[in-house]
Formats: C-alpha cells, sequence, structure tokens
C-alpha cells in the first residue's frame, strides 16, 4: 500500500514535470501560428491588389488595341488594320467582369469599373457608326472624331485614376505587411525568451522533487520486497492450486483438489463447496476427498435454507464467524460444524458474472482462526474456482451445442441434396420442355415468313421479323442460364491448361462474329501456362472477346490485343490474361455490377445480349480458385483481366 501510495505521488510530479512545459510549449506555438497567418492574410492582399493592377493594365491595351485597330482602318481603308479591333472586341467585356469581380471588396473602384464599362459601351457605338460609314465609302465628320477622341480620353483618365488608387492600396498593405512582420520576429523572441526562462525554473525545482519522489519510492519498495518473501511461501502454494484447476477436466477433480490444499494452506480442519440451484431451491455439496463425513454426502440434496437465507445469499457478502457456539441463531449446517467439534466458520461465495451460484466454506476448531490474509487467500481460489466451474459449464453447453450443429448439418445436407435434385430437374425440364416451344415458334415463324410473306403487308412481315428475333433471343437467355447454373453445380477438376491453346479455341468459336464485325484480334505469342479447367476457361475467355468485339461504337471496327503479365503474390506466381478493346468503355460506378446476373447498362436492341456472360466468367473463376476484374473509363475502351495460378509443369505435363 505504501508503495502504492509513492509511485502515485512520483507518477504526479513527473505528469506535472512534463505538462507544463508542453503547455508553454503549445501556446507558444498557437501565437506564432496566429501571428504569421495574420502575416500571410496581409501578404495574400498585397497579391491581390497586383493582380487587381495587372488586369487593369490588360483592360488597356485591349482599349488601345481596339482604338488604334479601328483608326488605322479609317485612314486607310485596309482591313488588316482592323485586326486588333476584331481580336479585342470580343474579350474587352470578360475583362471588364473579371476586373469588376476583383475589386467587389471595394465599393469606390467597382463604381470606377461600372463608369469604364458604359464610357466603353458609348464608344464602341461611335466606333461601329464610322466602320459601317467607312464600309459604304462615306466620309467621317470631324465632329465624330473628336466625340470620340474624347471618350476615349476620358477612359484612360478613367483608367490612370483606378491604377493610382490602387498603386496607393497596395502601399498601403505592403506597409501592414512590413509592420506584422516586425511583430511576428519580435513577438517570437519575447515569448521564446520568457518560455525558455520559466521553462529552465520550472523543470529544475520539478526534477528535484521527482529525485525526492523517486528515493521515498525506492525506500518503500524495499520494505515491500520484505513483505512479499513472507508471503513467497503463500504465493507457491496458490500457484500449486491454480495449475490443478487448469490440469483437472471435471468439476468433482478440480474442487476436490482445490479443498485438500487450501486446508493445508491456511490450517483449517474443513472444507467443502456448495453450489445453488435457485431455481428449485436445492443445494449440492462436494467435499475434501480426506474428509469421509462430509464425502458421504455429496449425492445428497438440501433445501438452500439449511445454509443460510436466500436473501443472505444474494448478498454476494464474505461471512466470517468468530465462534459458532456465541450465536443465539444458528442455521443447520453451523449446528452440524458445531456438533462436529468446530468453532470458527468462514464463508466466501462463487460467483459468475456478478451472480452468486456456491458458497466455499472452511471451518476450523479454534476460534477466531481466520484473519484478513485467510480472507484473502480464499476470495482467491474462490475466483479460481468460479472460472474452473464457469468453463466446466460452458464445455457442456458448447459440446449439447456441437451435437446440435452435427445434427442439424445433416439435415441441411439432406434439403441441399433434395435442393439439388430439384435443380437437375428444373434444368432438365428448362432445357428440354421450355426450349421446345420455342423451336416450334422459330419454325412457324419462319414457315410464314418463306411461304405466306407475299401475302403480309410491311407491318406482319416486322411482326415476324420480332417473333423470330424475340426467340432466338429467349433460346440464348435459356442456354445461358444453364451455362452458369451448371458452372455453379458442376464438379471441376484443376490441371494445367495452355493459354495459348484457349485462346485459339475461343478465336475459333467466335470466327463469324470476327469476320462479320471486320474485327482485328493481336494476341502475343507465349501466353503462358495455368492450373485452371479448359472448358471453363474456353467459355470465360469466349465471353471476354466476344463483349470486347460487341460493344463498340458504331462506325468503328474493333480492335483487340491479347497478352499476359506475370506477378508474385503470397509466396506464389500467377498470370494475369489481359484482353483490352477501343470500344464504349464502362463508368466506373458501373464497374462491379457488369458481373452480376442480368446486369446490362445498354438496352438490348442496341448491343444485343443476355446479360449472362460476365457473370458467368466471375462464376468461373471463383470456381478455378482465381480472380476477374476490369479498368476502364468512358469513351476509352475497357481492359478485361482474370488472374489464375501458374501452372508448375513437369516434362509429361500436357495442356
Amino acid at each position: 500500500m505504501l508503495l502504492q501510495i509513492a509511485r502515485n505521488i512520483f507518477r504526479r510530479r513527473l505528469i506535472s514535470a512534463i505538462a507544463l512545459p508542453t503547455t508553454l510549449l503549445l501556446l507558444l506555438s498557437g501565437v506564432s501560428l496566429w501571428q504569421i497567418n495574420r502575416l500571410l492574410s496581409a501578404m495574400q492582399w498585397v497579391e491581390h491588389t497586383d493582380w487587381v493592377i495587372t488586369q487593369t493594365y490588360r483592360t488597356q491595351k485591349l482599349l488601345l488595341d481596339l482604338q488604334s485597330g479601328s483608326r488605322g482602318y479609317l485612314l486607310t481603308g485596309e482591313e488588316e488594320f482592323l485586326e486588333p479591333y476584331q481580336e479585342a472586341r470580343p474579350v474587352i467585356n470578360a475583362a471588364f467582369k473579371e476586373l469588376n469581380h476583383l475589386v467587389s471588396d471595394n465599393p469606390s473602384q467597382v463604381k470606377r469599373v461600372n463608369q469604364l464599362q458604359l464610357q466603353y459601351q458609348q464608344w464602341q457605338q461611335l466606333i461601329s457608326q464610322a466602320i459601317e460609314r467607312k464600309n459604304r465609302g462615306e466620309t467621317e465628320p470631324s465632329s465624330d472624331f473628336k466625340v470620340r477622341d474624347q471618350k476615349m480620353n476620358a477612359m484612360r483618365s478613367q483608367i490612370a485614376a483606378f491604377i493610382a488608387t490602387e498603386e496607393q492600396l497596395r502601399n498601403r498593405r505592403s506597409q501592414v505587411v512590413r509592420r506584422t512582420t516586425t511583430q511576428v520576429s519580435a513577438t517570437s523572441v519575447i515569448l521564446a525568451l520568457g518560455i525558455g526562462a520559466i521553462l529552465a525554473y520550472f523543470i529544475r525545482r520539478q526534477l528535484l522533487k521527482v529525485s525526492q519522489s523517486y528515493e521515498s519510492a525506492l525506500r518503500t519498495s524495499i520494505e515491500q520486497t520484505e513483505n512479499a518473501q513472507r508471503s513467497a511461501q503463500r504465493l507457491a502454494d496458490l500457484h500449486k492450486i491454480d495449475r490443478a484447476i487448469l490440469a483437472a477436466e471435471s468439476n468433482f477433480t478440480i474442487v476436490r483438489d482445490a479443498l485438500g490444499r487450501l486446508c493445508q494452506l491456511v490450517n483449517c480442519q474443513r472444507a467443502f463447496l456448495v453450489l445453488f440451484n435457485f431455481e428449485t431451491g436445492t443445494a449440492g455439496l462436494i467435499a475434501d476427498s480426506s474428509d469421509p463425513a462430509l464425502k458421504a454426502f455429496e449425492n445428497t440434496t438440501f433445501p438452500i435454507e439449511d445454509f443460510a437465507p436466500i436473501e443472505v445469499l444474494q448478498q454476494r457478502q464474505i461471512r466470517s464467524i468468530q465462534d459458532i457456539a456465541k450465536l443465539e441463531q444458528r442455521s443447520p449446517i453451523l449446528e452440524q460444524l458445531l456438533t462436529a467439534g468446530l468453532h470458527s466458520c468462514l464463508t466466501i461465495p462463487i460467483q459468475v458474472e456478478k451472480t452468486v451460484i456456491g458458497e466455499l466454506t472452511l471451518a476450523a476448531t479454534q476460534a477466531e482462526a481466520f484473519n484478513l490474509e485467510a480472507q484473502q487467500i480464499v476470495s482467491e481460489v474462490a475466483a479460481q474456482l468460479a472460472i474452473a466451474i464457469q468453463q466446466s459449464q460452458l464445455r457442456e453447453q458448447l459440446q449439447n451445442y456441437a451435437e446440435q450443429l452435427e445434427q442439424r448439418v445433416q439435415e441441411r445436407t439432406m434439403q441441399l441434396q433434395e435442393a439439388n435434385q430439384e435443380l437437375e430437374a428444373f434444368s432438365y425440364s428448362v432445357s428440354h420442355d421450355l426450349r421446345a416451344p420455342l423451336r416450334t415458334m422459330q419454325g412457324f415463324a419462319q414457315v410464314l415468313q418463306e411461304e405466306y410473306s407475299d401475302q403480309l403487308d410491311v407491318v406482319g412481315q416486322e411482326y415476324i421479323r420480332y417473333i423470330t428475333e424475340d426467340a432466338v433471343q429467349m433460346d440464348t437467355l435459356i442456354l445461358d442460364l444453364l451455362a452458369y447454373s451448371h458452372l455453379s453445380r458442376t464438379e471441376i477438376q484443376i490441371q494445367p491448361v495452355d493459354l495459348n491453346f484457349v485462346v485459339n479455341e475461343a478465336l475459333k468459336q467466335l470466327g463469324r462474329q470476327i469476320q462479320e464485325r471486320q474485327a482485328e484480334v493481336r494476341v502475343e505469342p507465349s501466353l503462358g501456362q495455368v492450373m485452371a479447367h479448359r472448358s471453363t476457361l474456353i467459355q470465360v475467355v469466349t465471353n471476354l472477346l466476344s463483349n470486347a468485339i460487341k460493344f463498340v461504337s458504331s462506325g468503328t471496327l474493333p480492335s483487340v490485343h491479347i497478352y499476359t503479365q506475370e506477378y508474385v503474390q503470397e509466396g506464389q506466381n500467377w498470370i494475369r490474361l489481359w484482353v483490352t478493346d477501343n470500344g464504349i468503355g464502362i463508368a466506373p460506378e458501373h464497374q462491379e455490377r457488369i458481373f452480376r446476373v442480368f446486369e446490362r447498362l445498354h438496352g438490348i436492341e442496341t448491343y444485343p445480349g443476355t446479360g449472362i456472360g460476365l457473370a458467368i466468367v466471375r462464376k468461373g473463376l471463383e470456381r478455378m480458385g482465381g480472380f476477374s476484374g476490369v479498368e476502364s473509363q468512358l469513351g476509352t475502351g475497357t481492359r478485361f483481366w482474370i488472374a489464375l495460378p501458374k501452372a508448375v509443369l513437369n516434362h509429361n505435363a500436357t495442356a
């Protein structure tokens, strides 16, 4: 206890020795940041004024280009002199607008800009009339020239006054920057010196206090070490009890072993543990194996009131009786202990998650046999026994749960088998019964189109074409669904597969589509070999190539590039196959949707298909232990990739 007090004093002084310097440094940092922000703000205003002046000179140059270009044309009549005027006229209004925006914080300057813009509009009206007269070959009156010249002179005067005002403002703001810089430097030096002096004094004082606290804590630690040596034997015995608890398997073995060691540790003649069942109001007893008098009652059920009233038990308090004989009212268990010649008794509640499940009771022949140290020892053992009992109960619950789970797994397995059988029957029905009407529709529609087309008008023939196309689309959708279902259920065997062979097979299957679309397909040599299922991988690559050829803009010839890259992931070599195209691209927010069943980003009338092809790609890669993905932006083409483990082949391996 003394050591803990000394440690707390040492800790408080050490924290105070660190807290004040930290606070002062934070204060210095805060003041410095505030002053730096002031300086940066002043510098930004100077920069803003420079930008206003620059924009004013730009506007002035545009006005000069307008005047010189129009004057040259009016004097000579040659179109080339009018080019500066024509170049400056479209941008002059934007220059006025930008200038007005820059000085929006200065009302007087905003007023000047508005006056300048009004004068320009008047001058522009006059010069437009003069140019029109020149184009008609008429001579301009000298009075109009003078009025226009006066307008331009007024605008120049207005700009000169505007610039002079901004330069004065810039000078004032530059002075503010210089003053702020001086203040920041002086304040920083003064604060640094002041805080340094305070810290030096405070740290010296705190170090002296910490040193004194450390010496006091050291003396207290020596005293505690001497006390610890006296308690070493008690801790060794408690450790033996802990090991006995951890090594035991059943409640009875754990409790009996602990009770035997506990009797030796606290020098008592009897020890037993009682477990309560508050729902039934009964209790069971576990005794030390060396006590035959109590061991005979282990299989006996007692009322809880034989040990103590229920309201007393639920208070979860330690009960220590110094002399049982002096009690006026005694419970049945205390009467039995007194009859056996036991006079003192110590009872410790056994708690699991703040709920009393039992009591640990020790009894001795002499009175006042249990002191505070004995109470502490028995409390520690009681806590260990509570943990052991809880673990034993949890093991029993876990075993029951495991048995229930195993039974549920068997039931679910049977249900899954039944569901698979139903799915197989459904797939058979879809592939035969559902496709038969579609083939009939296609056949009759084809007969109508071939033999009765002359009896149908254009609308009727169009309807027959719709029926044929939709029947073909429905048949394709059914086949894709069957392929996806088969891919999810079938057992596949992973073996080395040559990617060159897979790509060639996919190109053969798509030969007609490639020829019709005039697609260019470039395949890099030596694509490598991966661990996969050959037919599934051919289907995956075929779907990727079909998409690359199909989804291109109207009037664009498809261009596809196929190549591979090797990389290492978690110590294993992988091969990534890339299929890149020049198609319409895919927006980032849709790049995961396209791998789901029936997810389409475009209408079927624009790009035909069922919306299952990429879902087959993703499912096939998952079944083979690989990955798939896409990299794309709208209008920039698409890069699909699939990744599979690289095959490690021997000389007899084949594709």
